[in-house]
């Protein structure tokens, strides 16, 4: 990705990386992409990374005898475990690095050292920490800084820094006492589960006792929880996702149990799918906070390069060098770079020669209810009980989503599929909704005391009932794709087909701007264009019998711009996208 393209990620909100790209800091100059040789990428990060050191060490807090002495504040100024836990990673990182000007530099040996007698001093006698945005005396919190901070230790024991044995001793108390919340603590999320066992398997392997092995087991006798696509629970591609391939490594790891390694290959082939032009990935099936988000499979670069390296797999090599060349910048993230410092002797190997990564196919993945469709620059993914059923990419041109809605009863009339037909590589997806009035509460069964929730809708009878059907029927070909809406059943229905394209491109066409709302137009006849730089979408033909985009029991109007195609019930329209 050049650098235009870059800056235009970045002013439209859609880069979020620890360091920003600037003119002066070209990284494709710095390394091209060819999933190289480690040592060769290390020291092309810490060529960056140590720029950001003297700013780092300004930002500690420098307050004897508070509670926060030693430790950092986030964006909001709050001082918390986790800036704090990561500035240790990051001085430690660079500490311990032969890549770094700072290589045992004995000024970063007192900073260091506060910082982490501030783990312990804000650490529960429990051994737990607060995630300050939403979780307190929290088991899955720590566990994810434990997974951070034993590299980290390892890393500092094997450097023989002058100056650390203490810090070295205090990071390992810190360690222990997070222990004890993790073999007792419980969890919130599926993925919690593996983040607390890899934790506890790392600190079996720097503290050994069977009771860490024993509460790794007790989770894993839930069992894993992948289905046949090869997708985790919470399909949270973005974040979740390659957060579970790296615990999975962890475990396989040291435990040397390999049939974890096993569950992220499946993981890693399924993700190759989801990948789409420019190296982002498709995030509207998540059923967490990425959902419809943008992402990236730069947050894969652990697990890739290490599967890569394991089973010689030229692919996942090719993953690893889109990383490299696109998103180097994320490589010097906290939760990145112990890793590569201290992991497995693995990494002493060579990568395998890249292959290519598959961009012209048609994948359904069932169990995700996700349809997958690549033709080089141009993707379309069809995504199945989802108010966004539809995603279509040209390059940096983006349809982010598309939506259909009804006035039938409030939110009932939003169309979200329920049904799914598959003839040739001809997609339709259908719903049925009925509704009608409710009659009077049955006699024998009145409260007698007025109180309506006493009185339950589900044992009144249903009168006036109607029904409203949508089928949507989308063929893709030659880089085209038609979706073809039709909705029926009840007559006189305002309708409106929303399609929403990302911020930071140029809309043109036959439209008229909607004047009930910001950044949303109707598109009246002809067809539309939205462009970036050189990538274009065209989409129409038009169609705007009415102007009300806002229709009773809508999802809220997402962020950029949207366009609106409406009519009324009967309805039909196609809608050509290329």
């Amino acid at each position: 990705m050049d650098l235009k393209r870059r800056t235009f990620l970045q002013q439209s909100g859609t880069l979020a990386t620890s360091f920003m790209l600037t003119p002066a800091m070209d990284w494709s100059q710095l390394f091209p992409g060819t999933a190289g040789p480690l040592d060769e990428l290390l020291k092309n990060i810490f060529a960056w990374k140590d720029t950001t050191i003297e700013a780092l060490l300004e930002k500690q807090i420098n307050d004897p005898g508070r509670r926060w002495h030693g430790g950092l504040a986030n964006a909001h100024d709050i001082p918390n475990p986790h800036s704090t836990s990561s500035f240790v990673v990051v001085l430690a990182s660079v500490y311990t690095s032969e890549a770094s000007k700072y290589h045992l530099a004995p000024q970063l040996e007192v900073p260091l050292a506060r910082a982490v007698d501030c783990l312990l001093n804000v650490q529960y006698e429990d051994g737990s920490i607060d995630l300050y945005s939403t979780n307190f005396h929290s088991p899955p919190d720590t566990a994810f800084l434990i997974n951070d901070l034993c590299p980290v230790y390892l890393a500092l024991r094997r450097s023989g820094g002058a100056g650390t044995k203490e810090t070295i001793d205090q990071l390992g108390k810190f360690i222990l006492r997070a222990a004890k919340c993790l073999t007792v603590g419980g969890i919130h999320t599926p993925n919690h589960r593996w983040v607390v066992s890899s934790a506890l398997s790392r600190v079996n392997e720097i503290f050994p006792d069977q009771q860490y092995v024993d509460r790794i087991d007790r989770w894993l006798s839930e069992g894993i929880d992948i289905d046949p696509d090869g997708q985790y629970t919470e399909q949270s591609v973005a974040v979740y996702s390659p957060i579970v391939d790296q615990m999975f490594i962890t475990l396989g790891r040291l435990l040397d149990r390999p049939a974890f390694f096993d569950l992220v290959r499946r993981n890693l082939d399924m993700s190759l799918y989801y990948i789409q032009p420019g190296g982002e990935v498709l995030t509207d099936a998540s059923g967490r906070q990425d959902s419809s988000q943008i992402g990236y499979v730069s947050r894969y670069y652990y697990a890739y390069r290490y599967m890569a390296v394991r089973d010689n797999n030229p692919v996942y090599a090719a993953v690893c060098a889109l990383i490299e060349r696109e998103y180097l910048d994320y490589l010097t993230r906290v939760g990145v770079l112990p890793l590569l410092l201290t992991e497995d002797p693995i990494f002493d190997n060579p990568m395998p020669q890249p292959g290519l990564i598959p961009e012209n196919y048609f994948k359904r993945f069932l169990h995700s209810g996700v349809f997958r469709i690549r033709r080089g620059d141009v993707d379309l993914s069809v995504i199945e009980q989802n108010p966004t059923f539809l995603v279509f990419k040209s390059g940096l041109a983006t349809l982010q989503s598309m939506r259909l809605h009804a006035a039938f009863y409030g939110d009932k009339g939003q169309f979200k599929a329920e049904q799914t037909e598959l003839s040739g590589e001809k997609i339709t997806l259908k719903r049925s909704v009925t509704h009608g009035y409710f009659q009077p509460f049955p006699s024998e069964l009145i409260p007698g005391d007025g109180d309506w929730e006493k009185m339950p809708r589900e044992e009144r009878e249903m009168s006036e009932v109607q029904t409203l059907d949508y089928e949507v029927m989308i063929q893709e070909a030659g880089r085209k794709v038609a979706v073809e809406i039709t909705i029926s059943g009840v007559d006189h229905i305002p309708v409106c087909i929303e399609m929403n394209f990302r911020s930071g491109g140029d809309l043109s066409g036959s439209i008229i701007a909607d004047e009930q709302q910001e950044d949303a137009w109707f598109l009246e006849e002809g067809m539309g264009t939205y462009q970036v730089e050189e990538d274009v979408i065209h989409f129409g033909p038009g169609k705007a019998e009415h102007k009300w985009s806002q229709i009773r029991g809508i999802w809220p109007k997402p962020q950029g711009d949207t366009v609106y195609l409406t009519g009324y019930t009967p309805f039909r329209h196609v809608v050509e996208l290329s």
